[in-house]
């Protein structure tokens, strides 16, 4: 084995922080307003959504080996859209990860930091990015590894520790609003999760396009489980009217936990793990964006474009004047559509490289 690949655990932990931080936001309090206590279920077939996808996308990388996703969009379509393609990328993943850093602001004021200036927060959480984006893509892979355990052990912490508040009797009607309702909350969920892609633009990293396929699987199912589980015991904690009007269920559910005198309120714990999981998922975002980009931009030093990409990450998290402005105007685009650029342009390229067949230099 290559010491320098990036093994499947690395590449597990990397697709986990572009999915698990989400269960520390907004997102469960929106799928739960559409679907209440269906909302489990909805994730789950967002889910396998999203699963579907990644497996036709490795099977598209696997045609073109040791190409990533940007360099087979240009052996696929040429070279002039290909470029295109990045520049698109590029501007996506400087707009999601832009938000992220903004919502993650929002909590950690919210929770712990309420008379710390917004632009010091994301200033922080951007610099923190640029400084990880310095060592490479490998390094930013192995940092995911060494803290991919502790987030699980805090997620399953929270959940075990609320076992005594669960009532089972709030998941019912267990079909939330009906099928539309369910529908519409799997592509939300579809949306959340659709970060898993971005394994795509380490594929070079990987011995083979078979590890990057097992490590998105493994980090999708996990994902599905955990956030299925999640939703249901939040749900069951709170009921689904109280939990839809949540800024952040994880962290409620951490202030809710009592015991004893000695043993309550956990909400300051679970800042340890939010403050790491942002800072990771703004470094996955961005990498991809400036790799993006130095495919459209190669004469541009690597460094100059990582501070350009920050600089825009940091732009995009002061735009939304709050965060009712942020998840009633911008997450209702994000969470609804994006997931047709990120997943359906990839599938749009398999297809088209089945119909065109694999160039002889490209095998």
């Amino acid at each position: 084995m290559d010491n320098h690949k990036l093994r499947p655990y690395d590449g597990l932990a990397l697709a986990a922080f572009l999915t698990l931080p989400g269960l520390f936001f907004t997102a469960p309090a929106m799928i739960i307003e559409r679907s209440a206590g269906a909302s489990w279920i909805a994730v789950l077939l967002g889910h396998a959504a999203v699963l579907c996808a990644f497996l036709l996308v490795t099977a598209l990388l696997g045609r073109y080996p040791g190409k990533d996703l940007i360099s087979t969009a240009g052996a696929v379509l040429g070279r002039g859209i290909g470029m295109l393609y990045s520049v698109l990328l590029a501007v996506y993943f400087c707009l999601y990860t832009g938000l992220w850093v903004r919502e993650g602001t929002e909590i950690l004021k919210a929770y712990g930091m309420s008379l710390t200036p917004l632009y010091v927060v994301a200033g922080l959480i951007a610099l923190s990015a640029l400084t990880m984006n310095f060592f490479g893509g490998r390094a930013i892979a192995k940092s995911a590894g060494m803290f991919f355990v502790f987030i699980l052990a805090g997620i399953a912490f929270i959940l075990i520790l609320g076992l005594n508040r669960y009532n089972p009797d709030y998941i019912f009607p267990m079909y939330g609003y009906g099928g539309r309702s369910i529908a519409q909350s799997a592509l939300s969920t579809a949306c959340m999760v659709e970060g898993v892609v971005l394994l795509a633009l380490f594929a070079p990293d990987f011995e083979s396009a078979a590890k990057l396929r097992r490590s998105g699987v493994l980090a999708v199912g996990i994902s599905g489980v955990l956030w299925g589980l999640f939703l249901l015991c939040l749900v069951m904690m709170f009921s689904s009217s109280i939990a839809s009007g949540m800024v952040s269920g994880f962290m409620e559910m951490g202030k809710s936990i009592y015991y004893n005198r000695f043993f309550y309120r956990f909400e300051s714990f679970l800042l340890f793990f939010l403050i790491f999981s942002l800072a990771l998922t703004a470094c996955i975002g961005l990498y991809a964006s400036r790799k993006s980009a130095a495919a459209a931009f190669g004469r541009v030093r690597p460094k100059v474009l990582t501070a350009i990409c920050t600089a825009i990450v940091f732009a995009v998290a002061l735009i939304p004047a709050n965060l009712f402005d942020l998840t009633s105007r911008y997450f209702a685009l994000t969470r609804r559509y994006s997931v047709f650029f990120v997943l359906g342009v990839p599938l749009l390229l398999y297809v088209i490289s089945l119909l065109r067949g694999v160039p002889k230099h490209a095998k």
